[in-house]
């Protein structure tokens, strides 16, 4: 009788051994599963930076960017390169320069935008439209409107005036910083006129390796 009742208990003791291991086992690797999952979203995500402002300055891989002023005009300047150059045609301007600047087609507005760029790289990269490290822009309004056919161009050396010429793709060397650059948008009036619909500057930096990168600017 003893020893059956020995027997009895040891199996009961050997299957509560059992079933604690196993649900150990599960929590551990449920649990191990669970932070790699959350790491990998997380390092997808660090490639997007929202909620900027005007004048704040936000990195993407080695370069820093800055967005500096927005404004609309109806009309821009007519200049090759230099001051003047993809800029709002004031009242002054047109009357100085006659004819000639170029107006927004019936119904639409330009939307300029001006900002600086700093690189932080250890070694001579070009950036452009069509380098090898590239950057783009698009305005993004209201309910899910886009907007992408746009002039962007970088200081690049000074001409004989003191003012910056610029280009579209421009080779950048290690610490460089503080270079302007300019651009532009025609967009609908609408765009400008309305008060509620919410307005953005996206930023795309796609780098050799095809890293991307983009910073979402808050206009409106």
């Amino acid at each position: 009788m003893k020893k059956i009742l020995f027997l009895v208990l040891s199996a009961m003791l050997m299957l509560s051994l059992v079933s604690c291991g196993g649900g150990e086992s599960s929590d551990t690797l449920n649990g191990d599963e669970s932070n790699i999952t959350g790491g990998e979203t997380s390092d997808a995500m660090s490639d997007d930076k929202t909620d900027l402002k005007i004048g704040d300055t936000a990195s993407a891989g080695d370069w820093d960017f800055t967005l500096t002023d927005v404004e609309f005009s109806d009309a821009m300047t007519d200049e090759n390169n230099g001051l003047y150059y993809l800029r709002p045609a004031d009242d002054e301007y047109k009357s100085a320069a006659g004819n000639s600047f170029y107006t927004a087609e019936s119904g639409n507005v330009f939307l300029f935008f001006t900002a600086e760029l700093s690189y932080n790289g250890k070694k001579s990269a070009e950036l452009g439209n069509q380098s090898e490290n590239s950057i783009g822009f698009e305005i993004r309004y209201g309910d899910g409107y886009t907007f992408d056919t746009y002039e962007f161009v970088i200081a690049d050396g000074q001409g004989a005036d003191g003012s910056n010429l610029y280009t579209y793709d421009s080779v950048f060397e290690p610490l460089d910083s503080g270079r302007e650059c300019r651009g532009y948008f025609e967009v609908p009036l609408e765009v400008q006129n309305s008060e509620t619909d919410f307005l953005v500057l996206a930023v795309t930096f796609m780098d050799i390796d095809g890293a991307k990168t983009e910073l979402v600017y808050d206009i409106r």
